[in-house]
């Protein structure tokens, strides 16, 4: 069914009645579908979306969607929508067992990252991403895998009774605090709901004990051609892509009489809920507030409902600013808050908003909701507010219609995805632009402020609190909680009071530098120049986004050049500024006059260096060097900032000790790096040993010295007009000329082999377990190469082993490293959880892949697989200003080359290769173990 010539005529008629006259159009038109789209229905039902799109050359995305999840479960299924997710990776029909995995990782696309799927209430979704298209054999063989997840997934028994054991597994591992509420929450926020019943993990029982007849059952039922939308995205020739599915999934019968598929209401509630849940793992109290409205039908989601989203949006915005004002002041009612107007399900939709509240204090942080919430439906917003608003949306769309010729494949695939599960409109990027543009001028303050009161009711109101089981943190009760709602509602709410400042941002020029030198570097395409007060600017001008300018900047030094008795306060100095604010603006004041602008800046002071990180579009590029002027000459001190800081970091983790997670990663650093001081974690001890004015003084001395300073832009930078942008404001920066390298200050991994076993109670019976290889190695571009591949194959091998034979875990995530400083050295390390009755045996094979590794080497197979997989990701990644941003980086600071020898590094990797690099790094034998397991 492909887009008629009227449609495309309405679409262009309706683009020009919106830049002339918006208040004309009738709201009950249908929004026009992007006309490059190709959208059809098949006739057995089932939907197909293709587009092309070029800007990741010869790669494209291939997903199902399945209007199915674990809301259609019976409760003899409860658990099994999930389930039968994992099992179209065990076996379908033209790829018996595991050969969806073994043949796209041969290809380089990796199962995890490139080929999932994941399971909602609602929806499940398959995909196989960044799949190469340069050989039709490759496509053909992934609409082969959409066609197999359709409607032949072989579910063998001896398969499923495999998979039980790596659910079990997930299980174990997702069933923290967190979700261990949100389930015991659930009847009664959606009292007599279906959604009240599921949770998607399901139940364990059903999962350890279910017939294979009853998930046979569930996807026979379920799994249909009518429900199903396949989505196909890239570099493709969409006809003969439209001509392959039509043909491939021609053998897939219309079903006869088939099962309604039911959308499950939650019921209208006149007095409010009131929901609680306490767990005694919970770092923090939390309180949300939902109000309740029903969804739109799709059949309504016309222009109308077009138009109301943009309201929807300022209104989201312009509450989450005021929270974010409420935070900063002193004594803050809530550690963090936030608003916002989305679905609840797919029946309903919700305005909500949601605090993390001081422990024993939520009372204070669902008054302070309450009383945001009131004042809005009171007195509306303002006019100011609502012009930010505005300028900031349509800033930010602008950005992507400028960037229209070179989004990703995933903007695509996920509109589509949605216009099938929620039939989302998806107009295109031109339509948005010039509906927003028109739009936006009619939307009043009167009207705006009107919708905004609907949204605030006293029916269809849930509350729900969760916080940690502890003596001293009080819940409170279902009565307290009403009247403390109406105690707020009684109170003499004022109007809110919109403070802005007309000042420049730089209210003060700063004497301008000059380039006194200048180095092209063909082989990088980058211009060097160094400015009279010392600084570097390594300027990549690429057409990869039309829309953007990626910035990093570094000097040496960072908190190793900070005493040990100060680090706390270093280490916050940047999170202290940013908090504060600029020369004379706060941090809030700072993001009201950046309204409209596309750009952020960050300051930070790492373990070896300190410097800035930001973005900026290129129209926004002399404010980012403005905010760079600023946060390195005039932070802004403000005790009354500090103060609301730390109290909400305090706050935070005043019960982080409760987490067992968090036990486990700070044994995890005090063992690795045998107790050394300046290991430390972050708790209330930490924060308490912060000091605001030595943070100042650390922060404002890291930052006094420019010239040492190598800054990197990367993007659609003009060389011209950024040349005296440039020499204004950095080679404006002050400069003491001193010379500063980072300091070994003796923090090194452990030697020999080094344990630590504990226990701690825990209410899910699980083993966490860490296992770290550290010692010597060059820093390189062949052993740094050489280890990425060893993290790909150990990866490999304990998913063969550990999940897949042992069913012992849902996975070993394996992450390795080779690094400079302090003396060049490796380390890798694999971390997974497991039942406490196998530990032992998993620990055993972590250590045996590692020592095959050394004995055998990778298999060829094996190694080919993350060789193909590099390869693949160099070739997107080299399309990308973050990937450059780094890789001059990384030249500059590190004096290597990560680019120029890549691909021949990578090619010459062989079994010996690995095998060597193996044997000299393991064989050192340094390894460290730190178990958590729960007490008795």
């Amino acid at each position: 069914m492909k887009l008629s010539k009227g449609m495309i005529s309405l679409s262009a008629a309706m683009l020009l009645s919106i830049g002339v006259i918006a208040q004309g159009i009738d709201f009950n038109t249908p929004v026009p579908t992007d006309k490059n789209y190709r959208v059809g229905i098949l006739e057995n039902g089932m939907h197909y979306y293709i587009r092309k799109n070029v800007t990741e050359k010869e790669r494209a995305d291939f997903y199902i969607a399945q209007n199915v999840g674990a809301i259609l479960e019976e409760d003899p299924q409860n658990g099994l929508a999930h389930f039968l997710e994992h099992m179209a990776f065990n076996g379908t029909q033209n790829f018996p067992d595991k050969k969806i995995i073994e043949y796209f990782e041969s290809i380089g696309v990796k199962f995890g990252r490139n080929i999932n799927a994941f399971t909602s209430l609602d929806e499940t979704v398959y995909n196989l991403g960044d799949v190469p298209t340069n050989r039709a054999s490759i496509v053909d063989s992934a609409l082969l895998v959409l066609h197999d997840w359709s409607g032949f997934i072989t579910l063998k028994g001896e398969e499923i009774d495999a998979e039980r054991g790596v659910i079990r597994e997930e299980w174990r591992t997702g069933r923290g605090a967190d979700r261990r509420m949100y389930k015991e929450l659930l009847p009664t926020i959606y009292k007599g709901s279906q959604y009240g019943k599921r949770d998607v993990i399901g139940d364990i029982d059903v999962i350890n004990n279910f017939d294979h007849q009853v998930i046979k059952d569930f996807y026979h039922k379920w799994y249909r051609p009518d429900l199903q939308a396949i989505v196909i995205v890239g570099d493709i020739d969409v006809d003969k892509i439209e001509a392959k599915i039509k043909t491939l999934f021609a053998d897939i019968p219309k079903r006869v009489n088939p099962a309604p598929r039911p959308f499950y209401e939650v019921s209208d509630n006149v007095a409010p809920i009131v929901g609680f849940a306490v767990d005694a793992e919970a770092r923090n109290t939390r309180v949300n507030i939902s109000y309740m409205r029903p969804a739109t039908p799709i059949a309504e989601k016309n222009v109308g409902y077009y138009r109301n989203g943009l309201i929807k949006n300022l209104v989201s915005t312009m509450m989450g600013a005021r929270l974010n004002e409420l935070t900063q002041k002193p004594n803050p009612p809530f550690v963090y808050a936030g608003s916002n107007i989305g679905s609840l399900v797919r029946t309903k939709d919700q305005y909500m908003s949601i605090a993390i509240a001081k422990n024993g204090q939520s009372l204070d942080g669902l008054g302070a909701l309450v009383r945001e919430n009131e004042r809005m439906k009171k007195f509306g917003f303002t006019a100011s507010e609502l012009g930010r608003a505005k300028s900031d949306f349509l800033s930010r769309l602008e950005s992507q219609f400028k960037e229209k010729d070179k989004e990703k494949n995933q903007k695509y695939v996920w509109e589509c995805v949605n216009q099938f599960l929620e039939g989302e409109p998806m107009p295109g990027i031109e339509f948005d632009y010039m509906f927003a543009s028109g739009m936006l001028p009619t939307i009043t303050i009167d009207e705006l402020n009107a919708f905004a009161k609907t949204l605030v009711t006293d029916n269809n109101m849930v509350i729900s609190i969760t916080g940690p089981k502890k003596d001293d943190v009080k819940m409170p009760t279902e009565q307290e909680v009403l009247a403390s709602i109406a105690a707020v509602k009684a109170e003499p709410i004022e109007a809110y009071v919109d403070q802005v400042s007309n000042k420049p941002l730089v209210e003060k020029v700063p004497t301008p530098g000059a380039v006194v030198k200048t180095v092209e570097d063909k082989i990088f395409g980058t211009t060097e120049f160094t400015l009279s007060n010392g600084v570097k600017v390594v300027v990549k001008k690429t057409d990869f986004k039309a829309d953007e300018i990626v910035m990093e900047a570094f000097s040496k030094g960072g908190l190793s050049l900070v005493p040990t008795a100060d680090l706390p306060s270093a280490t916050l100095a940047c999170d202290l500024v940013n908090a504060a604010g600029v020369g004379e603006f706060g941090s809030v004041e700072l993001e009201k006059m950046l309204a409209g602008k596309v750009v952020q800046v960050s300051p930070t002071i790492g373990n070896t260096s300190e410097g800035f990180s930001g973005s900026a579009a290129p129209k926004d590029f002399e404010t980012m060097l403005q905010l760079v002027y600023l946060y390195a000459t005039q932070p802004k001190i403000d005790e009354a900032s500090y103060a609301s800081f730390m109290d909400r970091m305090k706050a935070y983790f005043a019960n982080v000790s409760a987490d067992p997670r968090s036990a486990f990663r700070d044994s995890i650093s005090a063992t690795t790096y045998g107790h050394n001081p300046r290991v430390m974690p972050m708790n209330v001890d930490f924060l308490n040993k912060v000091d605001y004015a030595k943070a100042m003084k650390i922060y404002k001395d890291r930052f006094a010295d420019a010239s040492d300073f190598v800054f990197v832009f990367t993007g659609n930078i003009n060389m011209d007009e950024s040349k005296k942008l440039i020499e204004t404001y950095l080679g404006g920066l002050p400069s003491i000329q001193r010379k500063e390298v980072a300091k070994d200050n003796g923090v090194y991994p452990v030697k020999g082999k080094v344990t630590n076993y504990f226990t701690k109670t825990l209410n899910t019976p699980k083993t966490s377990a860490y296992i770290t290889y550290t010692g010597k190695a060059d820093y390189t571009l062949e052993n740094i190469l050489a280890m990425d591949a060893i993290e790909s194959i150990l990866s490999n091998r304990y998913l063969e082993t550990i999940r897949e034979k042992e069913g012992g875990s849902y996975g070993v995530g394996v992450r390795g490293s080779v690094s400079d400083f302090p003396k060049p050295s490796f380390s890798i390390l694999m971390s997974f959880d497991t039942d406490p009755a196998k530990k032992d045996k998993l620990i055993g094979i972590i250590h045996e892949e590692v020592k095959s590794l050394m004995t055998n080497g990778p298999t060829e197979v094996t190694l080919a697989k993350a060789k193909e997989h590099f390869i693949k990701s160099f070739e997107t990644s080299v399309r990308e200003n973050e990937y450059w941003t780094n890789v001059i980086r990384t030249k500059y600071e590190n004096n290597l080359d990560e680019y120029t020898n890549y691909l021949k590094v990578v090619n010459g990797l062989s079994v010996a290769k690995v095998k060597e690099v193996a044997n000299k790094m393991f064989g050192q034998k340094n390894f460290v173990e730190v178990v958590m397991s729960p007490a008795e």
